[in-house]
């Protein structure tokens, strides 16, 4: 018998949930829910609702950012990143979530998806530290 993963449950969901509003929307939830605590699943929840979010950004053409500075990013400068990672993803959609780490000293750091973009004045300063002390 095969096991069910919290992938196949959550495309599972989507295509039961798929065009459907109001009352036909909640049974098909409620559903889900039963099926989730009949297969001992619940811990599993926040793996399937990271699955639906992933295939509804799929197919919304939606991308996710996690921008990290030191200081509070202005909002002109947040709007002009986000159309940049736009256009760089052929993204329809842009959702940014900025952090703020005094720590980084200074630059930024862009998360989306597995790609990083680390240019934190901290992360600049442990490479030249690494280079300085590598052996000749």
């Amino acid at each position: 018998m095969a096991k069910i993963s919290p992938k196949n449950v959550g495309e599972a969901i989507y295509r039961a949930t798929e065009g459907k509003s109001g009352a036909g929307l909640e049974t098909a939830l409620k559903h889900s829910a039963q099926v989730l605590r009949d297969k001992r699943m619940l811990g599993k929840s926040e793996e399937v609702l990271s699955v639906l979010r992933d295939i509804i950004d799929k197919n919304t053409g939606t991308v996710r950012a996690k921008i990290t500075t030191a200081k509070v990013m202005p909002l002109g400068e947040r709007k002009k990143l986000e159309g940049e990672i736009k256009e760089k993803y052929k993204a329809q959609k842009v959702i940014s979530e900025f952090f703020e780490k005094a720590e980084l000293l200074g630059g930024i750091r862009v998360e989306v998806g597995d790609e990083v973009m680390d240019a934190t004045y901290k992360n600049k300063l442990h490479q030249l530290e690494k280079f300085l002390i590598q052996e000749k």
